[in-house]
This record gives C-alpha cells, sequence and structure tokens, in this order.
C-alpha cells in the first residue's frame, strides 16, 4: 500500500483531458494510465494524461468535481494506492443544528471553523450538516469557501460527528433512522448520543476502583426519596437527569430549617423553610416537569473561599485507548455553588491552584489520581455498540484532597478552551481520531 498527501486541482486553461496525474505521483506508485478513482462513496474509473510536475497531485475538470461533489477549487486531501486503485479522504461531517442568524451553528460556530482549518492542514475534507442532509448517498452541507459558509453538494462522508445540541432530537424517529443509514453503510458514528447522569452512574457505580468516588446518587420518585437521603446527608443537589451547564440545580442543607439554593430558575424561590414538605410542595411542578436525582453533598476544597472542579478533555487515540488532551481548573464565582464557565466561573491552571494549597508533591499526587479517574471513566463508558471518541470529565476534590466524579459530558462545551489564533489540542486530537477510524492515518505520523 502507498500512502501520500495529494493535491486536487481544477484544470488549466490549455488542458483538454478530463484528468491528468502530476509525474511525480505516476512514478511514485507507478500506476497505469487507466485506474480506479474513490473518493467518498463514489468510484471512477478514468483514463489519465501524465503531465510534469514535482508534487503528488490530479488536476480535473468541472464535470469531474461535480461528479464527486467536490467544490471546484484545489484541494489537499490524503491519497492510498493499492492494486490500481487511487482513494482519496477522509470526507467528515459535523452534523448539528443549524440557525438562521450570523451565528449558523450556535455554540459550536467557532469550532466547526477551527476544525475546517485544522482539517485543511491536515489533508481531509470536512464539512457541516443537518440532520437531514446526510439521508442518501448524494448528501448536502455547508462548506467554508472565501471566509463564509456556502451550502451544496457534498462527498458521501467516511465518518460523522454528532454535535446535535438537542436532546429530544436524538429521540426522535428522524434520528434514530439517520444512525441506522450510517451503519447500514459502515460510516462510524460518534458521540452516539448524550448519556443521562442515571446512566452514568449505574455505569460506574459496578466498577470497584472508580466506586470510592462516586458521590452517593438516588432517584428521585417521591417526596420519601429526598427525606431518606437527608436522613443520610446534611447537603444534597437535585440536579436534573439531562441537564448540563449548571443549569436547574437546587441545593438542599439540612439545619435548623432547610436552606435552599439553586441556579437559573426564572422563578423565585424562598431561602428558608420550615419543613421538608413545604420545601417538597414548592419545588414539586419544577421537579414534575424533567427526571431529577439526588446527589450526596461534598465539601469541596475552595481557592479563594471559592468551590472549584477540574474539567479533563479526554480523547481516543484508536480503537481501546484513551488519552487526555487538557485540563484546566474551574472555579465558581463567589456565591455560587457551579463552577461552569455558563454560571459564571474563570478558568485556571490546575498547578496555579493545587499549589497555593498543597505541597509541590502533593500536587503531583492529586494530578495524577485524577487523570487515571479520568482515563478509567472513559474507558468503562466506551461501548461496543455506540461509539464514543470524546468526553468531558468534571472531577472535583474535597477538604481532605479526596478526588470526586461529579460528572461526564458527552459532548463537552467548545467555549471553555477557545483560541481565536491556533488550533486546540482537543480539535486536533478529535481530528486524529477522525483519520485513524477511517484508515488515513499513516504509520509513524505524529498530528500534534
Amino acid at each position: 500500500m502507498n500512502t501520500f498527501t495529494i493535491s486536487l486541482k481544477p484544470l488549466e486553461n490549455h488542458m483538454s483531458s478530463d484528468i491528468y496525474i502530476s509525474s511525480a505521483l505516476f512514478s511514485r506508485v507507478k500506476c497505469k494510465h487507466e485506474f480506479t478513482l474513490t473518493v467518498g462513496s463514489i468510484t471512477k474509473k478514468v483514463e489519465a494524461t501524465v503531465f510534469q510536475h514535482r508534487e503528488c497531485c490530479f488536476m480535473m475538470s468541472e464535470a469531474l468535481f461535480t461528479d464527486f461533489r467536490f467544490p471546484y477549487e484545489t484541494h489537499q486531501l490524503r491519497g492510498i494506492y493499492e492494486e490500481n486503485t487511487f482513494r482519496l479522504g477522509p470526507v467528515i461531517s459535523i452534523v448539528t443544528e443549524v440557525r438562521e442568524d450570523e451565528e449558523l451553528f450556535g455554540s459550536i460556530s467557532v469550532f466547526c471553523k477551527e476544525f475546517v482549518q485544522a482539517c485543511k492542514e491536515l489533508g481531509c475534507f470536512c464539512y457541516v450538516s443537518k440532520l437531514s442532509d446526510v439521508k442518501s448517498l448524494s448528501p448536502k452541507g455547508y462548506v467554508y469557501r472565501a471566509d463564509r459558509w456556502v451550502y451544496s453538494e457534498v462527498p458521501f462522508p467516511g465518518i460523522v460527528h454528532n454535535r446535535i445540541h438537542a436532546r429530544k432530537t436524538e429521540q426522535t424517529a428522524d434520528f434514530q433512522t439517520f444512525k441506522t443509514f450510517l451503519k447500514e453503510h459502515d460510516v462510524p458514528f460518534f458521540n452516539a448520543r448524550y448519556l443521562n447522569k442515571w446512566t452514568v452512574f449505574q455505569q460506574l457505580k459496578d466498577v470497584v476502583y472508580l466506586l470510592p468516588y462516586l458521590p452517593k446518587t438516588y432517584q428521585l420518585r417521591s417526596r420519601q426519596d429526598l427525606l431518606d437521603a437527608l436522613e443520610l446527608h446534611d447537603d444534597v443537589f437535585l440536579k436534573p437527569v439531562h441537564g448540563s451547564q449548571g443549569k436547574n440545580i437546587f441545593k438542599i442543607s439540612k439545619k435548623e430549617k432547610y436552606i435552599l439554593d439553586y441556579t437559573t430558575f426564572t422563578q423565585t424561590y424562598e431561602k428558608e423553610y420550615e419543613s421538608l414538605y413545604d420545601l417538597f410542595e414548592t419545588l414539586y411542578s419544577q421537579l414534575k416537569r424533567q427526571g431529577f436525582l439526588i446527589q450526596e453533598g461534598i465539601s469541596l476544597q475552595t481557592y479563594k473561599q471559592c468551590p472549584f472542579d477540574f474539567r479533563i478533555l479526554c480523547h481516543k487515540k484508536d480503537d481501546l485507548t484513551w488519552k487526555i488532551t487538557s485540563i484546566v481548573t474551574r472555579v465558581s464565582k463567589p456565591g455560587n455553588f457551579v463552577s461552569n464557565l455558563a454560571r459564571g466561573g474563570d478558568i485556571h491552571p490546575p498547578q496555579q491552584v493545587l499549589t497555593q494549597l498543597y505541597d509541590s508533591k502533593t500536587t503531583r499526587h492529586i494530578l495524577s489520581l485524577l487523570k487515571e479517574i479520568a482515563i478509567e471513566i472513559c474507558t468503562q463508558l466506551s461501548h461496543p455498540s455506540e461509539l464514543y471518541a470524546e468526553f468531558g470529565i468534571d472531577l472535583a476534590i474535597d477538604q481532605e484532597g479526596k478526588p470526586w466524579i461529579i460528572e461526564v459530558n458527552v459532548k463537552p462545551s467548545k467555549q471553555s478552551d477557545s483560541s481565536a489564533f491556533s488550533v486546540r489540542p482537543s480539535t486536533k486530537a478529535l481530528l486524529d481520531y477522525c483519520l485513524h477510524a477511517t484508515n488515513f492515518q499513516f504509520p509513524k505520523e505524529d498530528l500534534r
């Protein structure tokens, strides 16, 4: 098998054939003038004319570009040649919701541009699509051209990254049909779906290594469930089973009275209640709208009197191995009990925070343990029938320095470690996995 990076270029004016192959590529692979060319799901037999050029490239007519569903402009791709067949790619699709405003893809608009930039640098073709765009072998999608997104015909993808925002969309028949269609055509689809908090807890609680780091967690089905939890714990959190970004969380503390704190609700609630009955009746209309779980309160370590946690981004390297791409400390806003950036939290380097609280040896030990826990979580949540290649793991430490598992995010925010000037390590890691999954990651290649 011969592997290489290749340019796909429009014809020059004086050229009359449909396709030309550079002398450099022709000599390198020692192919015939007639060969098979495959891009995405489209395969064509072509007869090429050799032209003198020092780089590996094809020059093709606009008609041939159209046949392969590529925009008529120069593209850098990866090529594999064997048995008189060229396979070019990879073709990557990001599927998400599309809005009719300046931020076309909502909170991941910047990430989509960044990912496309990384693809161009590393010889891949990427576009963004709606769920309804990729329902046949002749899809449409948004291609970034001349500093704007252009909706056009695109090649069928070799891999699809799920960045659908709405959990409800993943429950629809259209989404299930979409997944089935990709599976029938052997297209890897990651991250397969949202995982709710109760599902994650159920999977992790049976792992002996992780159990000591899991806060006690219970389903909230009745007032008695809350009463039982408060018999065991002085502080508990009520979290939406399908929640994210620190939204709609209640904190209940049992003192002389029941003390309530909460995040992001439009309704105003009293802070103190004489009885649990009064408190539960007040919250009942909100609690019945969506599923909640009860989680024991942990006395978290603080930095400048504010609780903090760690967001650890993990990415799949290959079929079995996970790696840590980045780790940041998120410090809550004064007076808040959540540290999410969407709720006003601030980012700091972990060493900066920990070395203010511990000596260097303890700091190294805590960070090492946090990383071990994060990798084990990723390994345990990997599933043979559902593909995941990225997790955002939220861990914290208590006043004694013991780690605790706070949350696992299947589609972590793309705003927390943003950079206007370069491609982030997390973006490169996602692309690295796409190359692996589509068999376009060539030997001895280091993309980071």
